[in-house]
């Protein structure tokens, strides 16, 4: 390591000096972008585990397995709903999100969305909030088809094909909100997982 010579002095530079407000022209500003990652409230399905797993003792000697998978495939949806908790949780999220982009982000404000129903009413009081006398200019609402679980969208290892454009916009219009559409492989009039094939 390099030291300095006997009576020398080390310079360091000098940091440069912060510009004010007043210095720094439009075209100067730097853009900064904030992303934020939301997994979808509790489905109707996490519901029909959550309760077969107490109808069934699970994890205990007397669980009954054939019981809880009957119950299970006579309740499973391909693409569920919310869950009463997920809804709770959903205007949660709401309630915490809307302050937060009203004051601290651009408009509109660019959501992408997976086409999963669950997805879509988890975020759906968000954007009714922020949409709120906007006229339905304060969101851009972007739905893609490539956003799911890996497993697609299966109801007993037979293939569903999804929402299409039309079905998520009935969801979608109670906020106010018109999406666009990316990621339909057989096109956003057929459901995002047409395209899909095989089991589960």
């Amino acid at each position: 390591m390099a030291s300095a010579p006997k009576n020398s002095t080390l310079k360091h530079p000098s940091p440069t000096p912060r510009k004010s407000s007043e210095d720094i022209g439009e075209k100067q500003v730097c853009r900064s972008i904030s992303i934020r990652m939301i997994r979808h409230s509790e489905s109707q399905n996490n519901q029909v585990y959550r309760d077969a797993r107490r109808i069934f003792k699970g994890g205990t000697p007397e669980f009954d397995l054939q019981g809880w998978i009957k119950y299970v495939d006579d309740r499973r949806s391909a693409d569920p709903g919310l869950s009463a908790m997920g809804e709770v949780q959903a205007e949660k999220l709401a309630g915490y999100l809307e302050p937060h982009l009203r004051n601290q982000a651009s408009s509109p404000v660019r959501f992408v969305v997976s086409p999963m129903k669950r997805t879509l009413l988890t975020i759906l009081p968000t954007l009714t909030r922020l949409n709120e006398g906007s006229g339905g200019e304060a969101c851009d609402v972007i739905i893609n088809g490539f956003y799911h679980e890996s497993e697609g969208c299966h109801t007993r290892e037979e293939v569903e094909p999804g929402m299409n454009a039309e079905q998520i916009n009935k969801i979608l219009e109670l906020s106010g909100v018109k999406a666009s559409y990316v990621g339909f492989q057989n096109g956003e009039e057929n459901g995002w997982y047409s395209h899909g094939d095989g089991p589960e």
